[in-house]
């Protein structure tokens, strides 16, 4: 049995970023450069109740596919584009294997 990887990437976003500009710049690096890599799955974008976190939510089919995309991360312009609406220094990213699936 293959194990989903779930990255959570929480971040903050500038004061001058709406959640429109940010939600264009995700459905570009999701739409042309994720969704063209082996072992992306799916993703979600979660903001919190009050203040500018956020939380970018990603699964991959396995650990291995995860480090082959994140290498291909610093010559993706999406990436770059996304990350001008992020406070620099604010993304925190954990890597979590699945346990269990309902």
């Amino acid at each position: 049995m293959k194990t989903i990887i779930t990255e959570f990437v929480n971040f903050n976003v500038l004061e001058t970023t709406t959640d429109e500009q940010l939600m264009e710049k995700a459905d570009r690096f999701i739409d042309d450069f994720m969704k063209k890599q082996d072992g992306f799955v799916n993703a979600e974008l979660v903001k919190a109740t009050e203040g500018d976190a956020r939380c970018m939510i990603i699964r991959y089919v396995s650990f291995e596919k995860v480090k082959a995309i994140v290498e291909k991360l610093p010559s993706s312009k999406e990436f770059y584009e996304l990350k001008l609406l992020l406070v620099p220094g604010s993304i925190a990213v954990t890597f979590n294997p699945q346990l269990k699936k309902w």
